[in-house]
């Protein structure tokens, strides 16, 4: 059970947190924050999408 605690709790909260850097970094000017960024958006689509992929998956069983 905890580790769904995890994956249902944890993972979307670090979805939101990657993707309010994503939006900050993005707003900067420098190159270095725009590659952040873009390292940020893919983990926050990853959090976000892997508790969706585990409940799909459970449906299919």
């Amino acid at each position: 059970m905890a580790e769904l605690g995890f994956l249902f709790i944890t993972l979307p909260c670090l979805a939101i947190a990657a993707f309010t850097g994503f939006a900050a970094c993005r707003a900067q000017r420098h190159r270095a924050f725009k590659v952040l960024a873009a390292a940020l958006l893919t983990a926050g689509l990853t959090c976000a999408l892997v508790p969706i992929g585990i409940i799909v998956w459970f449906l299919t069983l």
